[in-house]
């Protein structure tokens, strides 16, 4: 099945009618347990509140760092933190350095706004989300320097705190009346939240949560008006408050926090009227996506969660079509269109770029689709993006990414794909400062967030293994605590061990993920219940001293339409390519040793093209997997493959054939092709 059927699946029902009846946890919690707050609006207080109908999510998140990678994935956050910019964006750029948080906000008489646009809350969203990324990456990698860097800038921003709870980037005299304030605060706190649990500090907790009850209190309904709401790029990004505000009601259970989001997220659909995710927009199939792409597709996160937490069904169907109209615009490799704007264009491998942005925000909305409605296949998806499209859009050292790429990428030096038009964004670099530091500090919080993804729990009892890797758990179920080790190379090798040791003895299921594009998956555990149910396996038995279950996908070379008739190759989780051998030209140096901007055009005469005969589709055109071990680092698999699709395949032009090695698009990431015609 293709991915863009995948999530039209969530238009065929209501998710709980996707669901099976052992999985469905939509539950409606008692009225006591949501009641409305006093804020609450009128609309809210006079039928619209419809809190007694909320619907209890099928997982529920484990706190950040009770799931730690393993293997590949730990070595590349390692890596990334000691060679990659991720480590050391504030020594690259001034963006990322300019303490917008602390000592140099904005003010009438100062602006912060250092940087391409001259805009003073772009450093916001820039320190923001590298901080936040990198305050993941250190405690989940366990890295001691990074992570005593991580403590340091959290009590720098906790002694900057204002003594009302105020965390942001203006001063006294301009906030909460500024386009990009709740933004700027939602890049920072998240990360806040997040660090408070990996590091357990209670303290960084309560200071998210005065700077949050301070944004209910000043800027809820009936009081400063949501202004700085709706309108262009930066105003309508402040609706990301949202992710914050539902950390804090998951962790609270105030329904103030819910309530000031329904409040804000009304406000917006009415008076951003051209919006793409306003509720009458996406309540109407025909209108298609044309904002900015990282905006869109972050703020269908509104609605689905405030579809969960009240059980509107106009939210909840706002939210489907939504998901609905996010598969119009995917790509093969699992990004979408955002070419800074999604524009309405269709999704053409060659001529349609996305932004690194556009990929964080759609991983991180669909995890939080698949976290609050269990539907399988959007781990499928959210798996195709990780592996594919943000692997295959940095170098593998963690030095650089391409602010806006192409899945067939045949040249990368400023120009449009087509070769007409600057585009500036077309090339690698640990910055993009010429155009945004944005796309580099979003990308240090791909890996974390897909860490924290892997492993949930079930509402109604037991754990879920949802995205496969690398990985180690150490959480409770029922009070009892328990330890899981995932032992795997995957998605390179598509075998998966995972070993259960519970500190007494408890019986529980664990939920095991099974992708559609394996074909007789083999699950085994001794002493266990198994069954299959839905899109999961269920293996249940008493858990004590350690008991493993052996999973065993079982892929073939799959076909992936692309919008331009032409298909990709599909093994496993991973899309292969035909690499383009690459001409390097530097066109900027950094003070920062190791770290440029790069350009790159095809190397003259060594690049062939071939066809797949449709005479062979049915043997997957005749190639096979071949696994690799010299010259290989099965840790740093990204940077020599170590599984390519071998075969010998007919020329394009003539019919000889050639030898052909199509390796991960990960191990493709400058010039590539993803998608190849079929011939007669």
């Amino acid at each position: 099945m293709d991915r863009r059927d995948s999530l039209k699946l969530l238009l065929a029902a209501s998710y709980s009618s996707i669901l099976s009846p052992w999985l469905s946890a939509a539950h409606r919690p008692p009225a006591s347990s949501a009641t409305p707050s006093d804020g609450a609006n009128a609309s809210l207080q006079s039928g619209r509140d419809t809190a007694t109908q909320a619907i209890a999510p099928v997982f529920t998140w484990l706190p950040m760092g009770e799931v730690k990678p393993a293997g590949w994935i730990k070595e590349q956050m390692t890596r990334d933190l000691s060679k990659g910019f991720a480590g050391r964006l504030d020594e690259l750029c001034p963006e990322a350095s300019s303490d917008i948080f602390g000592s140099h906000r904005n003010s009438g008489s100062a602006e912060n706004n250092r940087n391409s646009a001259k805009i003073n809350w772009w450093n916001g969203e820039t320190e923001g989300n590298w901080r936040s990324g990198f305050l993941m990456m250190a405690y989940l990698a366990g890295d001691k320097e990074a992570m005593r860097k991580a403590d340091e800038y959290v009590r720098h921003i906790l002694a900057a705190q204002d003594e009302d709870g105020y965390l942001g980037v203006f001063g006294p005299d301009m906030r909460f009346s500024a386009a990009g304030d709740l933004w700027t605060q939602a890049c920072l706190l998240r990360g806040l939240l997040a660090y408070a649990e990996l590091a357990g500090d209670e303290r960084v907790h309560k200071a998210v949560l005065r700077a949050a009850d301070l944004t209910v209190s000043t800027m809820g309904a009936g009081k400063t008006p949501l202004a700085s709401g709706p309108g262009g790029y930066g105003q309508s990004h402040d609706l990301m408050i949202s992710d914050v505000m539902e950390k804090l009601f998951d962790q609270t259970g105030d329904v103030k926090y819910r309530d000031f989001m329904l409040s804000f997220y009304e406000e917006m659909s009415q008076t951003a009227r051209n919006a793409d995710t306003n509720l009458r927009n996406l309540l109407d199939l025909d209108v298609g996506f044309a904002d900015h792409g990282p905006n869109t597709y972050e703020t269908i996160r509104v609605p689905l969660w405030l579809w969960m937490a009240t059980g509107r069904e106009d939210l909840g169907r706002a939210s489907r079509n939504a998901l609905e109209k996010l598969s119009r615009y995917t790509e093969v490799s699992g990004s979408a269109v955002s070419q800074e704007d999604v524009a309405r264009l269709k999704p053409d491998p060659q001529f349609t770029e996305y932004e690194y942005c556009a990929t964080k925000e759609i991983q991180s909305t669909l995890q939080s689709a698949l976290q609050k409605t269990g539907v399988a296949s959007l781990g499928d998806h959210i798996e195709q993006i990780w592996f594919n499209a943000a692997q295959g859009s940095r170098l593998p050292d963690g030095s650089a990414i391409s602010y806006l790429t192409c899945d067939n990428r045949f040249h990368c030096d400023n120009l449009s794909p087509d070769g007409m038009h600057p585009d500036p964004q077309s090339k690698f670099s640990p910055t993009h400062a010429d155009v945004a530091v944005c796309c580099n500090p979003n990308a240090t919080n791909v890996a974390p967030l897909f860490v924290r993804g892997m492993w949930m729990r079930v509402t109604d009892g037991g754990l879920a293994a949802l995205l496969y890797g690398p990985c180690a758990v150490s959480t409770t179920v029922s009070g009892v605590r328990v330890q899981i080790e995932e032992n795997t190379s995957y998605p390179f090798k598509n075998k998966v061990e995972i070993t259960v040791q519970a500190e007494r003895e408890i019986e529980f299921p664990l939920l095991l993920r099974d992708p559609e594009w394996s074909h007789g998956t083999a699950v085994a555990c001794e002493g266990a219940a198994i069954r299959r149910e839905g899109g999961y396996w269920i293996v249940t038995r008493k858990w004590k001293t350690a008991a493993t279950v052996a999973l065993e996908f079982r892929p073939i070379v799959r076909e992936v339409p692309a919008t331009n008739g032409e298909v990709a190759l599909q093994y496993g989780a991973l899309l292969f390519a035909q690499r383009i051998e690459a001409r390097k030209t530097v066109t900027r140096t950094y003070p920062v040793k190791g770290f440029e901007d790069t350009t790159y055009l095809p190397v003259p005469g060594k690049y062939e093209a071939f066809v797949l005969p449709a005479s062979a589709r049915w043997r997957g055109f005749g190639l096979k997997p071949v696994y690799l071990t010299e010259g290989t680092n099965p840790l740093r698999p990204f940077d020599a493959p170590v599984v390519t699709l071998q075969g010998r395949l007919p020329r394009q032009e003539g019919h000889a054939e050639i030898a052909v090695a199509l390796v991960p698009m990960g191990n493709a990431p400058i010039l590539r092709r993803v998608t190849f015609p079929i011939a007669p």
